[in-house]
């Protein structure tokens, strides 16, 4: 018996809702919904002009890796997408106390000559050791100390090392205020550390970014959509009746379809919803997210005023929590050989020059009681012809919201 070919919808067209849309299209009627006027989500390409040369910089999605990226690996080899190898080192500077390092090797380490007479910066790559091997054989045991909060588990490690190096990265990879990370919950917080080749001096992995920029593989998978693609989308809210889905627009008019994906990030899934249940209700506004602002600039003084102390990632501070900034440098991150040096930084808005342009980014931030949310995502997902799509249901990032993309897809026998 042939199976029946369905008319999906798909609101969302970040990593989440084009997976969505890639993957269900094998088999099924697909249209997809974006509110914005362009696909992608935080797959974000700008194109500048240098020279009169233009080419295109990513202000969101910059990297992945082989290692713990293999479904982004393998949509990337079905849409033979162009990769190329990409660098993931950390750098930090507090500008109260003028301390910094380029964590990238020994020699950064101590490029600044005062840190091989500071006993602080000794301490802090003491602990890092320590941590890296106790982190390990905690996940190794099932420790019970993975049940505790980030700031609960670091009690036993110096300032130095919690505010110079472990806080500073979680918040960096994260985008998440220094203080909530300590909220954070240690077992989600290791285990992507150890997925990531984070705990240890040579476990690292060999990062990669696309070439030319992520717009390169949005483009290929809007071109795999089965039905139409809507930008600008009028959609007000979501009635689900018995066997069908309707999507209603600003003007009245509605749209018929047998299933909806909800790809974007839960609160606004929630609001979607003409009458959520209980479990919707509760599931889904278990989940904050935090605003970023960033800015696309060529502005140096960002960044630690000596190039030596340049990484892919730079954390700056001035000692207060709310005073922190995170710059992406993106000649290093896609291999940019240009004249000037091209940056993304969040949370630095207000004292930077050579802007090219400002733009806002939403960060789930996770905590005991979101962690809680994602084991029940099964309570909600096709209940009601209503499935939910989203970095938020694992670690955040581009992979977690394509695999969450594909464990819907594979009900529907369309799995990568």
């Amino acid at each position: 018996m042939k199976e029946k070919r369905l008319k999906i919808a798909v609101l969302g067209a970040g990593i989440s809702g084009l997976g969505s849309a890639y993957l269900l299209s094998k088999k099924h009627h697909v249209d997809l919904y974006e509110k914005s006027s362009r696909l992608g989500g935080h797959a974000r390409t700008t194109f500048v002009k240098e020279d009169k040369k233009e080419f295109g910089v990513d202000t969101g999605f910059l990297v992945f890796n082989h290692e713990t990226y293999p479904l982004l690996t393998k949509l990337f080899r079905q849409l033979d997408v162009k990769i190329e190898n990409s660098d993931m080192s950390f750098a930090f500077w507090d500008t109260k106390s003028n301390t910094a390092y380029n964590g990238q090797d020994l020699k950064g380490m101590f490029f600044q000559k005062k840190n091989l007479f500071n006993p602080s910066h000794y301490i802090m790559i003491k602990d890092i050791l320590k941590f890296n091997k106790k982190a390990n054989e905690d996940l190794q045991n099932d420790s019970e100390d993975l049940d505790l909060s980030l700031g609960e588990y670091l009690k036993p490690y110096s300032k130095y090392f919690k505010d110079r190096y472990i806080i500073p990265m979680g918040a960096s990879i994260w985008s998440t205020p220094t203080k909530k990370m300590n909220e954070f919950p240690a077992r989600a917080f290791l285990n992507f550390f150890k997925n990531h080749g984070l705990l240890g001096v040579d476990t690292h992995h060999q990062w990669l970014t696309v070439s030319g920029g992520s717009i390169n593989y949005v483009n290929k998978i809007a071109l795999e959509v089965s039905g139409k693609i809507y930008t600008n989308s009028t959609i007000k809210y979501i009635r689900r009746e018995k066997d069908k889905v309707i999507l209603v627009h600003e003007d009245s008019s509605e749209s018929v379809y047998d299933k909806v994906i909800l790809a974007m990030h839960a609160p606004d899934a929630f609001a979607m919803l003409e009458k959520p249940s209980k479990d919707e209700t509760d599931i889904l506004l278990s989940f904050k997210y935090k605003d970023n602002d960033a800015v696309l600039h060529t502005d140096t003084k960002a960044l630690f005023p000596n190039k030596k102390a340049y990484a892919a990632w730079n954390y700056k501070t001035d000692g207060k929590e709310d005073n922190v900034t995170l710059s992406y440098w993106l000649n290093t991150l896609q291999n940019l050989k240009k004249e000037k040096e091209y940056f993304v930084s969040l949370n630095e808005t207000q004292n930077l020059d050579n802007i090219i342009e400002k733009i806002n980014y939403s960060h789930p931030q996770f905590d005991l009681k979101a962690i809680k949310a994602q084991e029940k995502r099964e309570l909600i997902n096709g209940k009601n012809n209503t499935y939910y799509a989203g970095a938020y249901w694992r670690y955040g990032f581009h992979e977690d919201g394509l695999y969450s993309a594909n464990t819907i897809a594979k009900e529907f026998g369309c799995q990568l």
